[in-house]
């Protein structure tokens, strides 16, 4: 079986974190290593980086990442491909097309923003698993990420002009018939859950098992 793409969403300021949300330590590794790894046990992965206003900050942290700009790199089982939005004053929408303009038109494509934990592999794999063209995690009333994309929809996310108002993923999966989105219903609240903040990231860290 052949898993979605992963997009790992990096590609902001992150203006109230003082420091890129990525970068910060986990245990003694990078971030976003972490949830690279976390994708490790499905089949096959594959995880596309989308950065942005610190990407130099990202290859200067992680020097393989310069190397995965040009072609895979395998990392912890994890094949990595990471791409550069150099317009990210446009905003998330814009990262996100610039990373699924990378990839092959018939892949599917799971939606992660860095700043939100990838949840625990039994809900993700019940997402994966789930069909339809959009489908949304839920947990305890609250939508969450990440959010699994087939390509008959997100193709249509590339005709979207990035300067608009609607340039927004939620907007644009709001305009689509109601039965083209599934929610599956997860236990894992880090679907929900945003660090924005240094009080956020360690209220994570003292909470995650």
């Amino acid at each position: 079986m052949v898993s979605p793409v992963l997009i790992l969403l990096a590609g902001g300021k992150s203006a109230r974190m003082g420091f890129p949300k990525g970068l910060l330590d986990y245990h003694g590794t990078f971030w976003i290593l972490e949830q690279i790894s976390r994708y490790k046990y499905v089949d096959n992965p594959k995880v596309v980086i989308s950065l942005g206003y610190d990407y130099e900050l990202y290859f200067k942290a992680i020097p393989w990442f310069y190397k995965a700009k040009d072609d895979f790199y395998l990392y912890d089982g994890v094949e990595v491909r990471v791409v550069i939005n150099r317009q990210p004053v446009f905003g998330a929408f814009s990262t996100l097309l610039t990373a699924l303009n990378k990839i092959n038109k018939k892949t599917t494509a799971l939606i992660q923003p860095v700043d939100v934990p990838l949840l625990n592999t039994k809900d993700l794999r019940s997402i994966i698993n789930k069909n339809n063209d959009i489908i949304i995690p839920k947990c305890k009333g609250n939508n969450g990420h990440p959010v699994k994309l087939l390509p008959q929809f997100w193709n249509t996310l590339l005709r979207v002009d990035k300067s608009s108002k609607n340039a927004r993923l939620d907007l644009q999966i709001k305009a689509q018939n109601t039965s083209t989105i599934t929610y599956v219903k997860v236990s894992d609240k880090a679907v929900y859950l945003n660090i924005n903040t240094s009080k956020d990231w360690n209220n994570y860290l003292k909470n995650v098992l």
